[in-house]
């Protein structure tokens, strides 16, 4: 997405320029913008694959404690939703 950006920019910049920055300005902002676009995407997912299960490995390996349940607070939800 960024990367269309950086074209349009870019030669809109190109234009305005004349010259060989008709062709240049357009290639730089295609450039960037995909790098921009690839930088972006990899923040979004998670920075990679190898990070992201050492992560999970780390996370699965801690013991699950049980829930401690109050009992009036139970019979409360019950009556209110109608279950009881």
């Amino acid at each position: 997405m960024l990367c269309c950006v950086g074209l349009i920019g870019g030669m809109a910049v190109g234009q305005s320029l004349g010259g060989p920055w008709t062709y240049i300005a357009p290639a730089a902002g295609f450039g960037i913008g995909l790098v921009a676009d690839m930088k972006f995407m990899k923040g979004m997912h998670g920075g990679g694959g190898k990070h992201d299960m050492a992560g999970h490995a780390n996370k699965d390996a801690t013991p699950v404690r049980g829930v401690e349940v109050e009992e009036n607070k139970v019979q409360q939800q019950a009556l209110h939703l109608g279950k009881g």
